[in-house]
């Protein structure tokens, strides 16, 4: 099978991949993406048994458990298509009739597009139902999101003109997807590379990462601030580093994002059994 793209195929391959996730990962999903509802029903069970009030999550635990479930889900990447790296699965995988690139396509697809959308899906439509049915309960969570965003929009209007900083609405956007992007990528690289131990290793690497860059800052950075003696620092000086702060951010994130998709295409065209 050559690496040619066919749509047609691409399109057959690609159902066959979402069957086969649903029926490998759909307990995993429900049991994620039903994490608020499950957090729902535990909160109302102790304050029964210990309070013998009905009192229903607030909307700050709400929203913790909705950012623990959002990173258990990126966690769960390492094993979407982690059985790639054992001997039979790996092996049916490669006799799949589609290319190369199809299934490398279909593998971020499903990864970036599908799972986060089908989670955001499920988690909203509980959430929602839960305000319904519940008056105790409040505001939907993702209605409060939105209340913040049009207050942050608000604020921001307000700010144009008076800040160098300039955090438009669109950079907001770039900057989370780079970094959800780049997340994601990462796991699901790990979970094709590692045969064992897989979400260990991811934080290996993550810790021999962050532990050699606070090497490199705690070497830079005494020069740095040394040089700054005796310089009167602006707020327009200020400004300017945190604006370039952001921008590196969100270049960091793109370069790392791009990097990760290599290494899966590496792997994915040189995997073997």
């Amino acid at each position: 099978m050559n690496d040619n793209f066919n749509f047609n195929r691409f399109l057959t391959y690609f159902k066959y991949d979402l069957t086969q996730m649903w029926r490998n990962h759909s307990k995993a999903a429900i049991l994620i993406g039903g994490a608020g509802a499950i957090f729902y029903i535990l909160w109302v069970m102790f304050s029964l048994v210990f309070t013998q009030q009905w009192q229903t999550p607030t909307l700050p635990a709400r929203f913790v458990m909705f950012l623990f479930a959002y990173a258990v889900l990126e966690l769960y990447q390492v094993r979407t298509y982690g059985h790639l790296t054992e001997k039979k699965a790996g092996s049916s995988w490669l006799m799949i009739p589609a290319s190369k690139t199809e299934k490398f396509v279909s593998m971020l697809l499903v990864s970036l597009v599908v799972v986060p959308l089908l989670f955001l899906a499920v988690y909203a439509v509980l959430d929602g139902f839960l305000s319904l049915v519940d008056p105790t309960y409040g505001k939907a969570l993702f209605t409060s999101f939105i209340g913040t965003y049009s207050e942050v929009l608000d604020a921001f209007a307000q700010m144009k003109g008076t800040y160098a900083i300039h955090l438009s609405p669109a950079t907001i956007v770039l900057t989370t997807l780079a970094g959800f992007f780049c997340n994601f990528m990462y796991f699901l690289l790990c979970g094709i590379c590692f045969k064992r131990n897989k979400l260990v290793c991811a934080f290996a690497i993550l810790f021999v990462f962050s532990t050699v860059l606070s090497l490199i800052m705690g070497f830079i950075m005494p020069g740095m601030l040394s040089n700054l003696n005796g310089v009167d620092v602006s707020e327009e000086m200020v400004l300017g580093w945190t604006q370039g702060i952001i921008n590196f951010s969100v270049i960091l994130s793109i370069l790392m994002t791009i990097g990760f998709g290599w290494g899966i295409w590496y792997r994915i065209k040189t995997l073997q059994h």
